[in-house]
């Protein structure tokens, strides 16, 4: 028998010790019994969708892009956003940067 405060009570209950070894025993099982029930029921629906069409299950990234363009499309986002635009000047500096190096380099041979 072992000897829990509790604050509901503001005292000391006292617990069988036979529970606790128990729930110990129990649970383990339980969260085994269920992941074992879980997977079975992931290969069932993976079977089923054997028969599915192979582009919704097989896609590359090229296709994936392409989804993603037609989505924002579709639901009437603009293509050329603020942050598009920053990304692009950002992009523009730096290739400033790497043309005046080049031609730095060109100058010292």
């Amino acid at each position: 028998m072992s000897k829990i405060f509790s604050w509901e009570y503001f005292s000391f209950l006292t617990l069988d010790d036979a529970v606790a070894y128990k729930e110990v025993l129990v649970i383990p099982a339980l969260i085994f019994v269920l992941a074992v029930v879980w997977m079975q029921l992931v290969k069932g629906e993976t079977n089923s969708e054997e028969g599915a069409d192979q582009t919704k299950k097989d896609i590359n990234f090229e296709q994936a892009y392409q989804d993603a363009v037609l989505n924002e499309v579709d639901s009437g986002t603009e293509m050329d956003s603020q942050a598009e635009d920053d990304v692009e000047e950002i992009g523009a500096v730096e290739d400033e940067e790497v043309k005046e190096k080049d031609e730095e380099e060109k100058k010292e041979d």
